[in-house]
């Protein structure tokens, strides 16, 4: 009964938190000051629980040390504790004084105690729950030695995702690593308490949760706390009575089950759980842990569905029933799953919500490395060691790899000089992970190098191809691993023992056994079987298929390994030899993949970049790259991804054409409660310490002056921040830079950045277009940018300003512009405020005999009919504009009769003008109607969505049929028409010979009018090309008289 009290008690006591425990120990100092068996101060001072647990029992016995340590519960308002421990009435069967004994310590206490009295099965299955979940064994602790799972546990990210596993797949799968992402439309922040709650886009609760994560991501843990805390009461109360915990790895191990055994795996030894658990199902929540973890059968299940009880069914039968809801479909699931698996897990679901794991923020990162030091001083002094090296410090986002890096720091915090300068990559991190297994932990043996390293790394290969974690005994022989070599993994942390099996053997974690995979591909002096290079080759070509994509862990562990740095720590801290042929392998893949896909690298470029960015050799990286010109790479997710990206390109000596696509950035993780809205918000508003790491534009910048070919490079959503940029622009003003093409849309460009981009389009002839839009330059970034823009040196010829929150005091800078450069002929001020009076300061620029504008966008800029006048004047005194966009202001008719006057004027040449939701009527069309009589440069006109109606149609027609209209291309999407325009349009048609293109979407035209507009065409005098009549219900006959147009003419392009 010892065993039992201190079970218990360790487990209350390692419930404290650090001020509680202190508590806890003066109270019980000061409760024993008379006694007579009083615990010297000097041993509870630093004790830990389990520690402490030891002493109360050794001092005052089993019965004795529980009846105090409750009293000082409630003394100390843990009355929760208090409560529960009245529950455990442990004292009854306990004999008072008992000696004290520790009796079997070897394994984590965290066993149900076979004497609990008879309780309520809710109350035995929560304690149960807590002691199977509460403590989480330390892999690198003694033995015995357990950590609190609630005080180890460090919240992680997660965010609603999009359900289209191929997506999902492709971006998670592209790479391993991952941390705070940047969000777009489709992702959100969810808190684990509401994973089974509607919400906007759900109106219903949903029953099936998916939750996916690279590897390394968390998911196990997360499924273990929610465990825990439903246990405790602070999770799904009132919402689920029983949640049960499935691990697939055990799924693997027994071939057939019944509901009962699959419930009972889940309960408390000492009792079984009876048939009424499952008269509610609705009630009822299963957690199924690492789906991707269970064997192909799993997936393709033969035999009818299991609906009973009792029933023994094949497991992959009976674990099919549940997920596809055929058994208890009213229960509800969690399933947690590597992306690798979610093609095949989304067959069998119906309307699952995907939620998605992204690992830890920069807050979280230095929470989890004060939780994982026992010493705050250690946790500092390793913490800032990270900090200081910025690729290493990304990789922590993910859970797995910030506990390899807290476990190697923690025994070389002295001398980590492999830390420092070498662990830029996953794979380095591991083999320093490998090379500290190797050295003996203070006060242990010795360990010699494992015997058989070829057996270890073909039995992790092995498994790889059959999708198997778990190992017996027989699968280790047929591998020559015998006793000695396990009993050495085992001390070493790279095996570990099934805990609820064990005859089973794994990895202490799958991305282990990846990385030992990798090992057996490259790894030299075989003795039989296929030599390295043609095991590469298998690999690889597999890792192409698309059913393969569990392989890319490995296979970037593969490249990673190769690095020559790597290859020499190997090599001569443990003997491993790699093969020297290998790398020229990797070369001939890549170079196969260029040529069947040309010189673009854009499907798969993220998972390639990502292998090479392994490596880490620049003259590989330049060799691998030399056969693309244009490389696109979309969805960049995490700081990671985009620190491969840039490091990549960095090496790149041929490519003409560079387009990374990311999203938003928003790693404030102090404001998580205001995610909602910053998701609407530009991304410059966001705090500088939320941008891209410098070492990306650090190496974007040295792709610009060592690669003189590349004349693009467009960045969207890359939060550079002032320092990125001004990074960015020592690039730029290189000699050696060529570029011409700049666009920095969304990339948190500051008004202050500015001043370095001035300088850049000064000193770069080369320089034509540059793209700013969605960055919050403003009137102090304007007047620094404009200042370059003047200089005599600056050759720009577009500046696209879209949505960079200006207004009218910055059309005084841009109207200074056009009045001194004659170099730059397109101009676009869509969406900001600039109103009438910034029009007006901008006219006065645009009529200046120096300005050569041709193209100017004044989309959404809040104009009204009070701003036309100034623009009328423009149009009859700037004979160098050809296109002026003026959509989704507000001038009415009004508005456009004035512009109507600067149109008609004989030195005009506009030559595309857009109106459109712009609420105009059919007076507007009478004014419009004229200028297709006087102007002949008049080529396109964009009148969609304003409420025309028949009658303004009419009037357009009258422009339309004048023998001097040159209208080319006319837009009358959503136009308020009827059957009744098109018998003006049909007229129209037959006499204009200029009209190409027509658009006539979503608009009531009818059968009567599409058929009318269909004979017209049909006439060989009618010159159009282009007829869209999308958004229409249209009967047979009319669609077969569309067909029959299509025959007669199949140059028509007709959209319906």
């Amino acid at each position: 009964m010892t065993e039992n009290v201190l079970c218990r008690l360790a487990t209350y006591l390692e419930e404290l938190e650090a001020v509680d425990l202190k508590k806890f120990k003066l109270y019980l100092r000061t409760t024993t000051e008379l006694g007579q068996d009083k615990i010297p101060w000097g041993r509870m001072e630093n004790a830990g629980p389990l520690e402490m647990a030891q002493l109360l029992i050794a001092h005052h016995g089993s019965g004795e040390a529980w009846l105090l340590a409750l009293s000082i519960f409630e003394w100390i308002n843990r009355k929760d504790l208090w409560e529960r421990g009245q529950r455990e009435d442990l004292v009854r069967d306990a004999p008072t004084g008992a000696p004290y004994s520790l009796g079997r310590q070897s394994r984590c206490p965290v066993e149900v105690c076979a004497n609990t009295p008879r309780k309520d099965p809710r109350e035995t299955y929560h304690d149960y729950v807590r002691r199977k979940f509460r403590l989480m064994e330390d892999r690198n602790a003694r033995l015995g030695e357990c950590v609190n799972l609630s005080h180890r546990y460090t919240r992680l990210l997660l965010v609603k995702e999009h359900s289209n596993p191929m997506r999902a797949q492709e971006k998670l799968l592209s790479m391993s690593q991952g941390h705070l992402r940047t969000m777009d439309h489709l992702a959100s922040p969810i808190q684990i308490e509401t994973l089974f709650e509607p919400d906007e886009e759900r109106p219903e609760p949903p029953h099936t949760v998916v939750l996916q994560g690279a590897a390394g991501m968390g998911k196990s843990m997360l499924a273990h706390k929610m465990m825990l805390d439903w246990a405790d009461g602070r999770l799904f109360q009132g919402r689920f009575d029983f949640i049960f915990y499935i691990n697939c790895r055990e799924m693997n191990q027994k071939a057939e089950r019944s509901l009962q055994d699959l419930i009972s795996s889940c309960w408390p030894e000492q009792s079984e759980p009876h048939p009424e658990l499952v008269q509610a199902p609705e009630c009822l929540l299963f957690i199924i842990d690492g789906f991707d973890e269970l064997k192909p059968s799993f997936h393709h299940p033969q035999d009818p569905w299991c609906f009973c009880w009792k029933e023994k069914q094949p497991t992959e039968l009976l674990l099919s029933s549940l997920i596809q809801k055929k058994l208890l479909p009213e229960s509800s699931l969690l399933i947690t799953t590597r992306p690798t698996a979610l093609e095949k897990l989304h067959r069998l679901l119906e309307h699952p919500r995907h939620v998605e794991i992204l690992g830890f923020s920069e807050a979280e990162i230095k929470e989890y490395f004060y939780k994982y030091f026992h010493s705050e001083e250690q946790a500092s002094q390793a913490f800032n060691l990270v900090r200081e090296n910025e690729p290493l410090f990304t990789m922590c986002f993910v859970p797995m790899v910030c506990w390899v890096v807290c476990t190697c720091l923690k025994q070389q915090l002295e001398g980590a000089e492999f830390v420092r300068q070498t662990s830029r990559t996953t794979t380095a991190v591991y083999t320093l992970y490998l090379l500290n297994l190797m050295q003996p932990k203070p006060g242990t043996p010795t360990h010699k190098p494992p015997l058989n390293q070829k057996g270890l790394c073909s039995l992790a290969a092995d498994g790889l191809w059959n999708q198997k974690v778990l190992f017996e005994e027989q699968d280790l022989r047929k591998h020559g691993l015998d006793g000695v070599d396990v009993s050495a993994f085992l001390n070493m942390n790279i095996f570990q023992k099934d805990i609820n099996c064990e005859k089973f053997y794994s990895f202490i974690h799958l991305s282990f056994q990846e990385f030992f995979a990798a090992m057996n591909y490259i790894l030299d002096g075989w003795e039989s079987g296929l030599g390295p290079d043609q095991n590469v080759s298998r690999l690889l070509a597999e890792y192409g298929s698309s059913n393969r994509s569990f392989l890319a862990p490995t296979v970037r562990f593969l490249f990673g390994l190769l690095n020559e740095e790597i290859r020499s720590y190997l090599e001569k801290s443990l003997g491993w030899k790699v093969s020297p042929h290998i790398k020229m392998e990797l070369l001939k893949w890549i170079q196969s993949k260029a040529q069947s896909e040309g010189s673009t690298l854009q499907q798969g470029s993220l998972e390639l970049l990502s292998c090479l960015y392994e490596i880490q050799e620049e003259e590989f990286i330049q060799q691998a790259l030399s056969h693309f010109q244009v490389v696109v790479v979309n969805n960049i997710a995490t700081k990671m991804e985009h620190m491969v990206s840039s490091f990549c390109m960095k090496s790149c000596k041929s490519v003409l054409v560079v387009h990374l696509y990311g999203a938003a950035f928003s790693a404030d993780e102090d404001s998580r409660e205001r995610w909602s809205s910053v998701l609407q918000t530009s991304l410059a508003h966001l705090p500088e310490r939320s941008v891209l790491p410098n070492a990306y534009s650090e190496h974007l910048a040295a792709a610009l002056h060592n690669n003189p070919n590349l004349i693009e490079l467009v960045l969207y959503h890359n939060a550079l921040g002032s320092r990125g940029v001004k990074l960015l622009c020592q690039g730029l003003r290189h000699p050696n830079c060529k570029l011409q093409n700049l666009r920095l849309k969304r990339c948190h460009v500051s008004s202050s950045a500015c001043e370095d981009l001035a300088v850049a389009v000064t000193t770069n002839k080369h320089l034509m277009r540059m793209d700013l839009s969605r960055n919050s330059l403003g009137l102090p970034g304007m007047k620094l940018l404009c200042a370059g823009l003047r200089h005599p040196k600056c050759r720009l010829q577009m500046i696209q300003l879209r949505k960079c929150q200006l207004e009218a005091g910055a059309c005084q800078e841009i109207s200074s512009v056009l009045s001194n450069n004659q170099h730059l002929i397109e101009l676009d001020l869509t969406g900001n405020a600039l109103e009438d009076q910034g029009l007006k300061l901008l006219c006065q620029g645009l009529k200046h005999p120096t300005c050569q504008l041709q193209t100017l966008w004044l989309k959404i800029c809040r104009l009204t009919a009070g701003g036309c006048e100034d623009l009328s004047s423009v149009l009859s005194m700037n004979q160098s504009l050809r296109e002026l966009d003026l959509s989704l202001n507000d001038l009415g008719d009004l508005g456009v009769l004035l512009l109507c006057e600067g149109l008609r004027h004989p030195k005009c040449k506009l030559q595309t003008l857009r109106v459109g939701i712009c609420r105009l009527g059919s007076a507007a069309c009478e004014g419009l109607a004229a200028v297709l009589q006087a102007n002949h440069h008049l080529q396109e006109l964009d009148l969609s969505f304003n409420d025309l109606g028949d009658q303004g149609i009419r009037l357009m027609c009258e422009g339309l049929r004048h023998p001097t209209c040159r209208l080319q291309k006319l837009w009358l999407d959503s136009c308020g028409l009827t059957a009744r325009a098109c018998e003006h349009l049909s007229s129209t048609l037959g006499v204009n010979q200029t009209l190409t293109e027509l658009y006539l979407t979503n608009n009531a035209l009818r059968d009567t009018g599409v058929r009318l507009l269909c004979k017209t065409l049909s006439h060989p005098r009618c010159k159009l090309r282009v007829l869209w009549l999308f958004g229409m219900n249209l009967n047979n006959i009319t669609h077969r008289a569309l067909a029959e147009l299509r025959v007669k003419k199949p140059y028509l392009d007709i959209g319906c």
